[in-house]
């Protein structure tokens, strides 16, 4: 009867494989991936939400008009070329804030669009995943504290009974044509900030900071407020203020006007970029700090990990088509008498001390052979020789002879040659 060597069959084993190898990758690009795959319908205001204040219809309606969007979740989105626009939540530090400001002086523009509005999601299945009710806006405090090391503004948000929709008044704005104020408006004034979309009663719906660069695109209604030539930096991009979010978020959007200023200003801002329009949303915590893992389905280093894959899978098939049974691997120290001198006899073949014990050995001879004929050990050593040379010879040579070639063999060789003869006399002349 055939006894079966391996527990599992052969199918089993690649089924397992086949599901347990994808998993177990999957599992590693999603520890890896983190927020990318958390879902973004949080209600909150940023680019990829489908809420009253989120952004999402500004975003898509750039893509259908052939601009480039991209949405990023780590801070080296915060560094893309074209337009960055930032719409931080209102618990962003003003630091943090102020220093991509600073490192994008050079590199883009920068719209950072003030939260405005406080939601809460209601608890009720009929409402799609992502919807929101307002309940307020938010206190003009925490907008002026979030832009505090940039410039020193001033937030006025107008009373709630505010004017309908179909009676909001209509205001010029820098970037061509005309757009309707909000129902509840948010303005910001300041010294440092030019009006782009002005307010009938002061201040500005949207502004730019007056850093000294120069923004032909901003400035028609207003000549610039630097005056010495010197100071005007035309390298510069210019970073712009929404003070009033409902002139770019979804609810905004619904009005067809607001949506074709919304595209202008866009358009007006990336002036001197590629077009490119990047909606950061590590502001609005669905950032994604980056780790080993992350850099391994990254470029340059997916790569790499694909390498490595393939290898798995070569040797996974290796191990699938292997000839014949595995050998299982032996003992290195065998039990019992013969497994020790054996062993020990290779160790001294390995640290080449063979010569050494050759002595040692005839000495033994001696001893046994100086008992077994009843001769006392404590008798001279010639005394000794003499009497176990009587005893004869064997292939010709005498114990004494045997003895002393044994005690000078200086090679391996010698020793097993010697160490042999003098065994054999042994068992031949005393047995």
């Amino acid at each position: 009867m055939s006894v079966q060597t391996n527990p599992f069959k052969r199918t089993t084993i690649i089924i397992m494989f086949a599901i347990g190898f994808p998993a177990f990758v999957a599992l590693l690009y999603g520890l890896g991936a983190g927020s990318p795959l958390s879902s973004s319908q949080n209600g909150d205001a940023h680019g990829a939400s489908n809420s009253l204040v989120g952004y999402k219809a500004l975003a898509d309606l750039m893509q259908k008009t052939g601009v480039k969007v991209q949405y990023s979740r780590t801070s080296a989105g915060l560094d893309n070329y074209g337009l960055l626009v930032l719409t931080p939540s209102s618990y962003v530090e003003a630091v943090d804030i102020a220093k991509v400001t600073r490192d994008r002086a050079y590199i883009g523009p920068t719209m950072i669009i003030l939260p405005k509005w406080q939601v809460g999601r209601v608890p009720d299945p009929r409402i799609k995943k992502g919807w929101v009710q307002r309940f307020g806006t938010l206190a003009p405090d925490s907008g002026v504290a979030m832009l505090k090391d940039i410039a020193d503004v001033n937030i006025h948000v107008a009373d709630k009974g505010g004017a309908k929709t179909n009676e909001r008044p209509v205001v010029p704005s820098a970037v061509g044509g005309s757009v309707k104020i909000p129902e509840v408006p948010v303005t910001m004034s300041g010294n440092s900030i030019r009006a782009v979309v002005p307010a009938p009663k002061g201040g500005a719906l949207v502004a730019y900071l007056d850093d000294g660069g120069v923004y032909p695109q901003l400035d028609s209604l207003d000549e610039s407020r630097v005056t010495d030539e010197e100071s005007i930096d035309e390298s510069l991009f210019p970073l712009v203020f929404v003070a009033d979010a409902d002139l770019f978020n979804n609810s905004g959007m619904a009005d067809k006007e607001t949506a074709r200023h919304a595209l202008a200003l866009m358009e007006a801002v990336s002036t001197g970029t590629d077009g490119r329009v990047t909606f950061d949303l590590t502001f609005n915590g669905l950032g994604n700090p980056e780790n080993l893992l992350t850099l391994a389905f990254n470029p340059p280093f997916l790569s790499a990990t694909i390498c490595l894959v393939i290898a798995a899978l070569a040797a996974a098939w290796m191990a699938f088509n292997r000839f014949g049974a595995g050998v299982r691997e032996g003992r290195s120290i065998d039990f019992g008498k013969t497994a020790l001198v054996n062993n020990s006899a290779g160790f001294i073949h390995r640290m080449r001390r063979e010569h050494i014990v050759g002595g040692t050995y005839g000495d033994t001879i001696r001893v046994e052979a100086i008992h077994a004929i009843g001769l006392s050990p404590d008798a001279d050593q010639e005394v000794q020789d003499r009497k176990l040379d009587m005893l004869g010879e064997v292939d010709g040579h005498s114990f004494t002879d045997l003895h002393n070639r044994l005690k000078n063999a200086r090679n391996p060789q010698e020793t097993a040659l010697w160490a042999g003869a003098l065994y054999r006399w042994k068992k031949e002349i005393i047995g």
